[in-house]
């Protein structure tokens, strides 16, 4: 009897096949992290489907690379998915307070930002948020058991979730580690400075504390803004200037829900559940300039994918380096601390902008010392192999390099640092990234670059290459978004 093999499938037919569950398996996650009801089953299954359609690319091929390194990791999501749904299930109800409540219903890890953007009193917050702390232990293992399914995964092809993302992003280890270091380090005295001076304002006293967290600082540091922003509506103002920019076709593609939903995440986010004919963009309301800035943010997320080419192949579409995905976001997000575009598309005063200026400034630098924390901590919990309690005391002691002393175990209820196995040094690269490409901008096209219709054709241009984003053309210097974010008009004589 003659052995008949099975013939290999081209890569364009097994992205056909990859597309149509990752948008099953797109649909219903996005469902959950927007607290809509979702079907588990559905997700199972198409994670099942996608973990044996990656092995098979993985037994037939070696390229492109991108789409090797994401078939491993999809092999990691499909084998860790009964944990992924249960700590959803579970942080909701596990990391709720006794005590205190919000639109009527305690106040949880999903309604916690809310809490603290319109709580005055500060003992209140510290209670929540040690409260909050006390109860992670309940969830560590679950989390610490999904991080050794992906170790386990990636070692089978020789690799780690460490060395995919460096892979991807074109950096060493050495590289990356001495990069954000300098950012951290960098920001360090002009963010105490800031801080010191925004204390007794934001906070009703004044020294932050521990409790006092960038999500905390984030949802109160623009509360005496409002005033000039209570009547601007974020949705109109972005498909007037995106418009412009001949974004028409793109902005017909993007799905905005605001409800506040009990399980909703507490952070906006865009989901590309279809590249590029269905993305979605969610938030919840926190205060109206923290609006904008999430808001801006997620449209250029949104942007981003409505602008892939349908017929480009499926690897090209969805796999792309995760300091790209925060480009284009970052880069629609950083038009708010442009005066010109504050002064001449909000309407805003001269005062005004500099206001927003010097706080935006404050944020970036909160930013900067916060997710340098988070992303050492977590580039030496995979090189080193930590186990929980040595990844919390690491990220304690990078906490008080950075700003101050955090309780190690607050990583544990970010929403990015359990959920990914690394993501937070992405944010930092395209910050860096973003100041030269719009430094480009202005030098080539003016101060009001953001009104000449070729610079939506550059953004639309980059945005298409998607996987082929070429990552070696930027010179990735920190100095000069370190010296802009450092400035402040309090501070000048």
């Amino acid at each position: 009897m003659i052995a008949v093999s099975t013939p290999i499938r081209s890569i364009d037919d097994l992205g056909v096949e990859f597309e149509k569950f990752v948008v099953q398996l797109n649909e219903q996650r996005y469902n959950q992290t927007a607290g809509l009801p979702y079907d588990k089953k559905i997700m199972e299954l198409a994670a099942e489907t996608l973990l044996g359609l990656s092995s098979e690319f993985l037994s037939s091929y070696e390229g492109p690379r991108a789409f090797y390194l994401d078939s491993i990791e999809r092999i990691a999501q499909a084998r860790k998915l009964p944990q992924t749904l249960e700590i959803y299930e579970k942080r909701m109800s596990l990391i709720s307070s006794k005590k205190f409540r919000i639109h009527g219903v305690p106040v949880n890890w999903g309604s916690w930002r809310q809490f603290n953007a319109q709580t005055s009193n500060p003992d209140d917050r510290k209670l929540v948020f040690d409260e909050f702390i006390s109860k992670i232990p309940e969830l560590t293992s679950l989390i610490i058991k999904r991080f050794n399914i992906s170790r386990q995964v990636y070692s089978l092809y020789d690799s780690s979730p460490l060395d995919a993302f460096l892979e991807k992003e074109f950096l060493s280890y050495e590289k990356l580690r001495d990069l954000i270091f300098a950012l951290g380090d960098g920001a360090r005295m002009p963010f105490l400075t800031a801080a010191e001076h925004y204390a007794q304002e934001i906070l009703n006293k004044t020294t932050f504390d521990y409790y006092d967290d960038f999500y905390l600082a984030r949802g109160r540091i623009y509360l005496s803004l409002n005033k000039s922003f209570e009547k601007k509506n974020p949705l109109t103002i972005l498909k007037s200037f995106l418009s412009k920019l001949s974004f028409e076709k793109e902005l017909s593609l993007i799905h905005v829900d605001s409800e506040d939903r009990e399980k909703k995440s507490p952070s906006a986010f865009c989901f590309g559940v279809q590249i590029p004919n269905d993305i979605r963009v969610v938030y919840k309301c926190v205060s109206p300039f923290s609006d904008f800035t999430s808001l801006f943010h997620e449209f250029g997320h949104a942007l981003h994918g409505t602008s892939g080419n349908p017929k480009d192949p499926y690897w090209k579409r969805y796999i792309i380096p995760m300091s790209v995905a925060e480009t284009f976001s970052t880069f629609i997000e950083m038009l708010l601390q442009h005066p010109p575009f504050l002064q001449q598309e909000l309407g805003l005063s001269k005062e005004v902008t500099r206001e927003i200026i010097d706080r935006r400034h404050f944020m970036n630098l909160y930013f900067l010392v916060f997710y340098s924390t988070n992303s050492l901590m977590k580039l030496e919990f995979w090189k080193r192999e930590y186990n929980p309690e040595q990844a919390s005391n690491r990220f304690q002691e990078l906490s008080k390099r950075f700003f101050w002393e955090i309780p190690g175990n607050y990583w544990l209820l970010h929403h990015i640092m359990p959920d990914y196995d690394l993501y937070g040094p992405a944010y930092l690269l395209a910050s860096i990234r973003v100041k030269e490409w719009m430094t480009q901008m202005i030098d080539e096209y003016g101060e009001e670059f953001w009104k000449d219709k070729r610079v939506g054709t550059v953004f639309r241009d980059l945005a298409t290459t998607r996987g082929e984003f070429d990552l070696t053309v930027w010179d990735m210097d920190p100095k000069p978004y370190l010296k802009e974010q450092s400035t402040f008009s309090f501070l000048e004589n």
